[in-house]
């Protein structure tokens, strides 16, 4: 199942989506945040990076709208034109819309966070009954804790 729909496109950003353009956008955006809607429909997903990926989706649904060569643009670092030039914030800005790209960074296996992680059992260590497999036990485990301290 697609992570947004049309409606919810609207009630996220107010833009009107076509199903094909609803379908462009969640291509791109399985293709950024490298997981697809299987992963999801077996429930390894948990619930914030669902919401993530749903909202990621609706930005690019809408961002695409506003910009039909997308998918034919040239891939280039810098342009100047009639002395007006600019520079792209992100390698892929011509691509991804920017809230969808927020929204994918911020996805659990996107980020960088620092862990021990050690071999499994000891003290401080992987417990022994973790599941190891699941991303969703992986994001909601309570064992898992920054090396700081704080909170993650």
């Amino acid at each position: 199942m697609a992570w947004a729909t049309a409606q919810q496109v609207i009630d996220v950003t107010g833009v009107t989506v076509t199903d094909q353009q609803l379908g462009a956008a969640q291509a791109v955006v399985e293709v950024f945040a490298d997981t697809t809607t299987d992963a999801s429909d077996a429930g390894n997903i948990s619930p914030k990076n669902l919401r993530l990926l749903r909202l990621a989706v609706c930005y690019q649904a809408a961002w695409i709208t506003q910009h039909p060569d997308a998918f034919t643009n040239v891939d280039l670092t810098s342009f100047n034109q009639d002395q007006v030039s600019g520079t792209l914030a992100h390698a892929n800005a011509l691509v991804l819309a920017p809230l969808a790209k927020r929204c994918v960074d911020r996805l659990s296996w996107k980020r960088i966070r620092p862990l021990r992680i050690g071999a499994r059992g000891g003290y401080g260590q992987i417990p022994r009954t973790m599941n190891l497999t699941s991303a969703t036990a992986d994001d909601d485990d309570p064992r898992w804790g920054p090396i700081g301290g704080g909170p993650c």
